[in-house]
């Protein structure tokens, strides 16, 4: 029997054990330790896999395809604003007709949360969630800790705080399940509007001001301002938010092995000020790196689903 996760799909990182956790990161880092470019593994090999994205996406988007591309999947690219949604077909008759072309796996991002949960439930192939609305972004989580164990070498123990948009983030969501699972202190700083209508759910306590989460951390991960999300009067005005909420070289400076995180895109300027991405400890393209390895990892877990 090959090896796969404790369930056959990835929807919430609540879906993974510790045991998964562990599986995931030994195959990421088998993967990043063995690949060689110009090469391909073949645990996708006769695998028909569909990328369909409901919501823009770069980083997300092209490092799915990268990894299932490096497996050497059968890649189908779904594009929602081509598509016969604009004529009124559903979303489950559009799962429908491409499982009918035999596909077998779905990597999906829609902007309704939830939605990955109702089309798991009307197929028998395997649907990995690549955000849902403000739900969860697994993948994102699992990068984010994959990055952060190759740093620190563990990650119980470590003081994190998630600033900015949290009320919005899916990735905020999902991190707290997984740093938790993993042992880690996480807290939480944004404006009031933005932060959870309940913090204890969630198992983090909040922090008052950008200066008090320099010091008590060893980690920042920083969030985009979902715009997108917002209704108005969420804020002042960006100005009012990266004031207090921008960090930047200057307020870093007494503290020189703090980390800093973002899963991008960023807006710099709001932030986070340009300057931080020429600091030795800002991570964010080693996530970015992460990720494909991250998303490989999961594929060919879930595929051996498709295998025993």
């Amino acid at each position: 029997m090959l090896p796969t996760l404790s369930k056959p799909f990835l929807l919430s990182c609540d879906d993974l054990t510790n045991e998964d956790i562990e599986l995931i990161f030994n195959k990421a880092k088998y993967f990043e330790e063995n690949f060689i470019p110009g090469t391909k593994f073949d645990d996708l090999k006769g695998i028909n896999l569909a990328l369909a994205f409901f919501e823009n996406s770069t980083r997300t988007k092209l490092s799915f395809e990268l990894a299932a591309k490096r497996l050497s999947a059968d890649i189908m690219n779904f594009n929602a604003n081509t598509s016969s949604l604009q004529k009124g077909e559903s979303l489950l008759d559009t799962l429908k007709t491409i499982e009918a072309m035999g596909v077998q796996m779905y990597v999906i991002r829609h902007s309704s949360s939830g939605a990955q949960y109702f089309l798991q439930k009307n197929t028998p192939g395997i649907v990995i969630n690549a955000g849902d609305g403000k739900q969860e972004h697994p993948t994102q989580a699992l990068l984010d800790n994959y990055t952060l164990l190759k740093y620190f070498t563990k990650i119980s123990g470590l003081k994190i705080t998630i600033i900015g948009d949290i009320f919005h983030s899916r990735v905020a969501r999902s991190n707290i399940i997984l740093m938790r699972k993993l042992g880690a202190e996480v807290k939480f700083l944004g404006p009031g509007t933005l932060l959870p209508r309940r913090l204890n759910p969630w198992g983090a306590d909040y922090i008052d001001n950008i200066d008090e989460a320099i010091e008590w951390s060893d980690v920042l991960l920083i969030l985009r301002i979902q715009r997108e999300r917002m209704h108005s009067g969420l804020l002042p005005s960006l100005d009012e938010y990266s004031k207090y909420y921008e960090v930047t070289l200057q307020k870093i400076s007494k503290k020189p092995n703090l980390v800093i995180m973002h899963p991008g895109p960023v807006n710099y300027g709001i932030e986070l000020d340009y300057s931080i991405s020429t600091y030795p400890n800002c991570l964010i393209q080693t996530q970015v790196s992460s990720g494909v390895f991250i998303r490989m990892a999961v594929l060919s877990l879930l595929s051996n689903f498709l295998k025993n």
